[in-house]
């Protein structure tokens, strides 16, 4: 068994183009990596072995930080993308924690991640206009000189019969949902770093069977899933990965309310009779958390997830299959 770099059986350590800050010097008190030789092609070929990076010292602890790293993460205030913010700062990220009303939220996860021992910065914007949406992108690179990692969380739900659905309601819904997430897939194109990370969100619904009173919703984030599959190829030549994350039945400051819309005769139920049934739902009988969110983030914005692109990661415990 060869253990000299952290790996058993002479596997590679993931590819270099998100090295976590490790090719310039040790990582987390690990010795610097060593990277090996890459081999000529041999027979005239034109494919060319690409560079690997041997992270010395337990498998998966240097690939696994974001120290040296800066993220942004929109809709950070509360529920989802707070715990999102809260788990990159505790694994090393500087974090832009964005939000579009409760200033007072916003600073409470600043001051938790400075607590942590990384920076953060609060930054005000709606993502449902465009030109908050650049300004965010500005403050963030202003403040910290660099951008790594970007998480489109914002979003709002919606239920409703389509026969009841307003114009006011599809265009709130979509865009934030939709076109909000489109502009900020746009504007992390620009100021991301070569092997950048974008993480879109989506939701379950996009994926499970449909969802009565949930047509409006459940489209909003489908788009996401083809948004992502192409960004992945549009934004290649910058080496930035480009996936979705679908949770459903995570346990937020909403979620009871939300969830009773899911639940036959909801309204009846109090809070301890809903987790209880929503429990149900996954052969794990438990609810989600924000951190089994926010830790499938954190693997996607490592270089431990480098080589998964254009995909949608479901994180419902089985509920929908």
């Amino acid at each position: 068994m060869d253990t000299t770099n952290g790996h058993t059986n002479g596997e590679a350590a993931p590819l270099n183009s998100h090295s976590n800050g490790a090719t310039n010097g040790a990582t987390n008190g690990h010795a610097a990596p060593v990277v090996p030789e890459v081999a000529a092609p041999a027979n005239g070929s034109t494919h060319v072995e690409p560079e690997i990076t041997r992270i010395r010292g337990p498998l998966g602890l240097g690939s696994a930080s974001l120290a040296g790293k800066v993220a942004l993460v929109t809709g950070s205030g509360r529920g989802i993308g707070r715990e999102m913010a809260l788990e990159l700062g505790r694994r090393g990220a500087k974090v832009a924690v964005n939000y579009a009303n409760s200033s007072e939220a916003a600073n409470e996860v600043v001051d938790e991640i400075k607590k942590s021992g990384s920076d953060a910065i609060a930054i005000m914007a709606n993502t449902s206009n465009v030109k908050d949406i650049i300004s965010m992108f500005a403050q963030a690179v202003a403040y910290f000189g660099q951008l790594d990692i970007v998480c489109s969380n914002s979003g709002v739900v919606s239920f409703g019969h389509i026969k009841d659905v307003t114009e006011e309601e599809y265009d709130r819904v979509m865009n934030i949902n939709t076109r909000g997430q489109f502009f900020v897939a746009r504007e992390a194109y620009k100021h991301l770093s070569v092997g950048g990370r974008l993480i879109m969100m989506g939701s379950i619904t996009g994926q499970a069977k449909g969802v009565p009173k949930h047509t409006l919703y459940s489209g909003s984030k489908g788009a996401i899933e083809t948004f992502v599959r192409c960004m992945a190829i549009d934004m290649g030549d910058k080496q930035i990965t480009v996936n979705c994350i679908a949770p459903g039945g995570i346990r937020t400051d909403m979620y009871h309310k939300v969830c009773r819309e899911y639940i036959p005769n909801g309204a009846n139920l109090n809070d301890a009779e809903v987790d209880e049934y929503a429990a149900t739902w996954s052969p794990l009988h438990r609810v989600g958390l924000p951190i089994d969110v926010a830790r499938v983030v954190c693997f996607l914005a490592s270089q431990d997830g480098e080589w998964i692109n254009g995909k949608v990661l479901g994180i419902d415990g089985a509920a929908c299959m």
